[in-house]
């Protein structure tokens, strides 16, 4: 009740797959004429005593600039997606620009 609106992060218990906006001011911005996404995916075991966890690939947004030759990036967006309490989450993000 105390937390509304950005101070509340829903989180599903089966599946979950948000999008937000990486940048904060997005007044005038313009998205481009190219997108591109990256991400990093984590697997989690919870157990009683230590958690197992493995997390690979890179969603830098240099690295994805790079790769798919963005110049200029305008704006950035992340994307999360989890199934089972988080046990398995993509972590994605996607910019846009020349």
């Amino acid at each position: 009740m105390f937390l509304s609106g950005c101070g509340v992060i829903t989180r599903g218990i089966i599946y979950t797959d948000t999008t937000q906006p990486l940048c904060k001011d997005l007044r005038g911005a313009t998205l481009g004429s190219k997108a591109a996404s990256g991400s990093s995916k984590r697997v989690e075991i919870p157990t009683t005593r230590v958690d197992i966890g493995a997390e690979w690939d890179s969603r830098a947004i240099g690295d994805i600039a790079k790769g798919h030759g963005i110049t200029v990036v305008h704006s950035c967006e992340s994307r999360r997606q989890s199934v089972l309490f988080g046990i398995w989450r993509r972590d994605e993000v996607i910019i846009y620009g020349e």
